[in-house]
């Protein structure tokens, strides 16, 4: 059975060079009250009558702001929607344009080119295996202009350019 000492009865087990300390005497307060004046309660009271009275106040006026504005949407309402299906028309446009929004299997290999070229800050630098009707690359996408693609291959010292229609596949390797 493991002995109950309290906190004041703990000393440490084993010091290199004992010495003689006096006990620690704690004087720790473990309870207190408070006691409160009628004047002062009969103080808070009526200041809290006088906020709620200003808090009703202030209800009213935001009250009569919002009936306000209320005319003010309905006036608006019009211009609201055409502005609404502008918006909706080019988040459709830059949904059709966007990659973010496709597992990277899922793209074609322009959108994967893209993607390895302009990749989010959070996704280090890549090796990509590349196919090609006749020949396996392995490297990275360097940069893409007019239908050519650039590749870092590991294997060679200068950079391969292809014709992105010859490209069959593009793998990620290594994440």
């Amino acid at each position: 059975m493991a002995r109950k000492e309290s906190k004041e009865g703990v000393k440490p087990l084993l010091y290199i060079a004992q010495p003689d300390f006096q006990e620690a005497k704690l004087n720790v307060q473990h309870s207190y009250v408070v006691k409160v004046n009628n004047q002062d309660q009969k103080q808070k009271d009526k200041e809290y009558v006088a906020s709620k009275y200003v808090e009703v106040e202030k209800l009213e006026e935001i009250e009569e702001l919002e009936e306000i504005e209320e005319l003010e949407e309905v006036v608006n309402l019009d211009e609201q929607e055409e502005q609404q299906e502008q918006e909706q028309e080019q988040e459709q446009v830059e949904a059709d344009n966007t990659w973010m929004k496709k597992p990277f299997k899922a793209m074609t290999n322009e959108e994967k080119i893209l993607f390895m070229i302009n990749k989010p800050h959070y996704i280090p630098k890549v090796e990509c295996r590349i196919r090609t009707e006749k020949d396996l690359y392995i490297g990275y996408i360097m940069g893409y202009n007019e239908g050519k693609v650039s590749i870092k291959v590991s294997s060679k010292i200068n950079d391969v350019e292809l014709d992105i229609q010859s490209i069959v596949s593009i793998q990620m390797v290594g994440i």
